[in-house]
């Protein structure tokens, strides 16, 4: 597909290459690295595209002379025949050895590349994939529990998919265009508190729990929009999703 060399020999292609980069699953990286690590990687760099590992997962090849750095894309590649269209724009989080910007060669790849980048430290590493995994794994699953809801109702779910996705999709477009505050939509942040009664005498019990914690999250940010008016109102969402229904 990329119209790169293939081989079949570790030696070889660290012979050949100046900068490798590890793009196995996180487990198996190690074990990988370590091999690499035997062989002369003195003034190489080596990456591996983790984001829960740091650059520290490649000690072996640090030991050996190797710069060694984490370079994660901030997309979720749930198959290997990914538009190359939609790869122009992903963005990338760096973390490692770096140099002077003008001698990195891992820098000089990235600005070649083109797609934007910004540098984070090692210490971050667990806290940075925790925030892609809360945008990403984690609003599937609460996507796939609304899409439930539907299903309860009779549709299958690629009916539910089909009958919300224009609703997603409109709301992930007003967060990019406008920010957060800007697209709150919904009964919290109109501070109907009767709907908020209704929806909690009907959610299930597994998922009640999310419904309140999301819900005042969302409360939160509706105050913090300012809207003072609504202060009554909100006071009594708060209330119902607490459970201290006055």
């Amino acid at each position: 597909m990329t119209g790169t060399k293939i081989y079949n020999s570790l030696n070889k292609i660290v012979d050949e290459n100046d900068v490798l980069w590890i793009t196995t699953p996180d487990d198996t990286i190690p074990t990988i690295e370590k091999e690499i690590s035997k062989l002369n990687v003195k003034g190489k760099s080596i990456c591996h595209a983790s984001g829960s590992l740091s650059s520290a997962a490649l000690q072996f090849s640090k030991n050996a002379g190797a710069a060694v750095y984490s370079i994660h894309p901030i997309y979720a590649f749930s198959h290997k025949t990914v538009d190359f269209k939609e790869l122009q724009n992903v963005k990338f989080s760096l973390e490692g050895d770096f140099l002077r910007e003008n001698d990195d060669m891992v820098l000089q790849m990235m600005d070649k590349i083109g797609n934007f980048y910004f540098i984070r430290s090692a210490k971050t590493s667990a806290t940075y994939h925790l925030a892609n995994v809360f945008v990403s794994n984690l609003t599937l699953a609460l996507l796939d529990i609304g899409v439930s809801y539907f299903q309860d109702m009779g549709l299958s779910e690629q009916e539910a998919i089909s009958a919300v996705m224009p609703l997603i999709k409109g709301n992930i477009r007003n967060i990019e265009e406008k920010g957060f505050l800007s697209s709150l939509t919904g009964p919290v942040p109109r501070g109907d508190w009767k709907t908020v009664q209704r929806h909690l005498s009907v959610v299930k019990e597994e998922d009640k729990e999310i419904y309140q914690k999301l819900s005042l999250h969302l409360l939160g940010l509706s105050r913090n929009k300012g809207n003072i008016d609504k202060e009554n109102n909100y006071k009594k969402v708060e209330l119902c999703l607490k459970g201290l229904e006055e």
